[in-house]
């Protein structure tokens, strides 16, 4: 094989693999969104869309099979008042079934015709133990949820996690791919990148998760439930 081939085929190795996407930094994506939980106690959206409007917000709705996130139902209602487009995503518990947990996701969750897809989170935590186990059971949350909906859920996890455990099963080519990394540019083929967990909104008290989209927005037309 001669050197320029060797090259060659590397250039197109690495292109079928970022689906020849260009490396760039946040900054260069223009649409963009948060995502919040219990942990952004006072926010007045009211004064978030006059300052700094976001393309979307994703908020935490459940964990595990039990917990629901006591501020869900407060930030929905306030979002749809404000004409902002959002969606819910579920903490995975690694100790529960991960079919019923989508159950539970699904009845507290409530989402609808307009709404974005639903978001599984998935990461590690001191009841993480058997990376088998939690695949199987991510397996059945998904299962679920497409079920439900009709379509896959955003698998959400960072870099690392996503590599060593997910991205076999999980591959970029069938599931929409949210990425959290803050040190760099996520190597993988991503759909929403979360670039910093210590955004300042005006009208949030608190920092909160930024995250870029890497389309248009009408393409993000074509993660709403229909």
């Amino acid at each position: 094989m001669t050197r320029f081939f060797r090259i060659a085929m590397t250039v197109l190795g690495s292109c079928i693999v970022f689906s020849c996407q260009e490396p760039k930094p946040a900054s260069a994506y223009d649409v963009w969104g948060i995502d919040v939980s219990r942990h952004q106690q006072h926010i007045d959206w009211k004064t978030v869309c006059q300052s700094d409007k976001p393309h979307f917000v994703f908020l935490k709705a459940t964990e595990g099979t039990l917990i629901q996130d006591p501020l869900y139902r407060k930030h929905r209602q306030e979002l749809e008042c404000h004409g902002i487009l959002w969606g819910a995503y579920h903490f995975f518990g690694h100790r529960t079934s991960g079919k019923e947990q989508a159950r539970h996701f699904i009845r507290t969750a409530a989402l609808e015709k307009g709404n974005l897809i639903p978001v599984l989170d998935v990461e590690p935590h001191k009841f993480f133990e058997d990376p088998e186990k939690m695949v199987r059971e991510v397996k059945a949350f998904c299962t679920e949820i497409k079920r439900e909906y009709g379509v896959w859920p955003i698998i959400y996890s960072s870099s690392h996690f996503y590599r060593s455990y997910l991205q076999r099963e999980f591959p970029e080519k069938s599931f929409h791919i949210w990425i959290a990394d803050y040190s760099g540019i996520p190597q993988i083929d991503w759909q929403f990148w979360q670039h910093t967990d210590s955004h300042r909104l005006t009208g949030v008290t608190s920092a909160v998760d930024r995250n870029v989209f890497s389309g248009k927005a009408s393409e993000l037309q074509n993660f709403i439930l229909r």
